[in-house]
């Protein structure tokens, strides 16, 4: 039995990173929603996507992906969740007002790209775009929430990168 829950907790987190999984993020965020009400504070979900790192990713990707997880996990609240997508990272802010996420959004985004990070092909510089997305209440859609900052994502990055864009719809 004990081997079962080891495999199911490592199946949370991503071999890598040891963030969170697409799919539990997926859970987590869901679970932040359902107990959530429509009057309270929102749950918030931001897309992270790192800018430049096409170019740089060759010299030590795990190092850097490492790295940034490192630094995310630093920069939120200890109830906060972060998971790795194929595009980058997502984090989850449950219980959080609107100008309490654009914070976050900023310092994650002054932690990436604050200090070069330090690989085997030498220390590599980046700087990150950001897509935000809010909800709150039971029946809300986690997989749209997520779909929604990742989407916001996309849209700052196609502007040139190093943008935190709004929740789009």
């Amino acid at each position: 039995m004990a081997v079962i829950m080891d495999q199911q907790r490592a199946d949370r987190r991503d071999p890598l990173t040891g963030t969170a999984t697409a799919e539990a993020m997926l859970h987590f965020v869901e679970a932040a929603l359902d107990v959530s009400n429509f009057e309270g504070p929102s749950v918030a979900v931001i897309a992270l996507g790192l800018d430049g790192l096409d170019a740089v990713a060759a010299s030590d990707p795990d190092s850097i992906l490492l790295g940034v997880a490192d630094r995310l996990r630093a920069g939120v609240r200890a109830h906060d969740l972060v998971g790795r997508l194929p595009q980058g990272f997502v984090i989850c802010l449950p219980e959080v007002f609107s100008s309490g996420v654009h914070k976050a959004a900023h310092r994650l985004q002054r932690l990436v790209a604050g200090a070069a990070l330090p690989t085997a092909a030498g220390p590599v510089s980046l700087g990150c775009s950001i897509g935000l997305a809010f909800g709150r209440g039971p029946g809300s859609s986690a997989r749209d929430l997520i779909a929604c900052a990742t989407a916001a994502l996309a849209d700052g990055q196609a502007g040139g990168g190093g943008r935190a864009m709004p929740e789009i719809g």
